[in-house]
């Protein structure tokens, strides 16, 4: 017999000596789950707060191209320097500690200006010094007072009031808790809808870690007041999940 005629029946007798293997795919039931996405917002009032004061000195005008003072600057940065040092000292007499004030660096740059509408004219231009002043409150009350405060002892303006709450991990918790008691709510109402069991927790995702969504600043001044009153509402914390349940293989075999 040739080589060419038993190499078939070899190849026969060599498959029929393997074992057989299991076919797991057609075996094996699939995964039968619900898959619950789920978000909580929550409000709560703030109980701090970050004022940002600015100071501002400027040289004088002069046509761009011409000769400066080279005395002017350091003018301007020495009389800033004053301002600061006076809006600090009041804000000490006033109980904020040095913890709480957070005074930034010196910031100098060129500003050009029209010589009014006359647009063929030469630019001006000066030196703006200008300087940042952070004030930490954690009581809320005094913050009408601390806004006059500075207004009094020269500020130029406010750049604006960040409110804040003291215990943001507590807040940040409960909001996500909520997100997931709302995702437990509706899987248990669909699994009920479709008259199946839920059974274990197969997946938990954050689809939105807690955020924390600014506000807007209210303000209103009283015709009996010289002060302003400022009402700050409340901030608002976002939380989302994704939840994967298992369904219960006893009840899904019954449906």
């Amino acid at each position: 017999m040739s080589i060419s005629l038993r190499l078939p029946t070899l190849l026969a007798l060599l498959a029929l000596s393997l074992p057989a293997l299991p076919v797991t795919a057609a075996e094996t039931p699939s995964s039968r789950q619900i898959e619950v996405q789920a978000s909580a917002s929550i409000d709560v009032l703030p109980d701090r707060a970050t004022l940002n004061a600015v100071l501002v000195e400027a040289t004088p005008l002069v046509e761009m191209g011409s000769e400066r003072n080279g005395d002017d600057t350091a003018k301007a940065r020495e009389k800033l320097e004053k301002r600061s040092t006076a809006v600090i000292n009041a804000l000490r007499k006033m109980g904020i500690d040095s913890d709480h004030l957070h005074a930034g660096n010196l910031s100098v740059y060129n500003e050009q200006q029209l010589q009014g509408d006359d647009q063929a004219a030469p630019l001006r231009e000066r030196v703006i010094v200008q300087r940042n002043l952070d004030i930490d409150i954690n009581d809320l009350t005094a913050l009408p007072g601390i806004i006059d405060a500075l207004f009094a002892n020269g500020i130029d303006r406010l750049e604006g009031i960040r409110y804040d709450v003291s215990d943001r991990e507590g807040v940040e918790d409960k909001a996500l808790k909520q997100a997931l008691a709302r995702a437990h709510q509706k899987a248990e109402l669909m699994a009920g809808a479709l008259s199946v069991t839920l059974g274990d927790v197969e997946r938990i995702q954050e689809t939105r870690s807690p955020v924390f969504r600014p506000m807007m600043m209210a303000t209103a001044r009283s015709e009996q007041a010289d002060s302003a009153t400022y009402t700050p509402g409340t901030i608002s914390v976002d939380a989302g999940v994704l939840v994967n349940w298992s369904i219960d293989a006893s009840s899904a075999k019954t449906n």
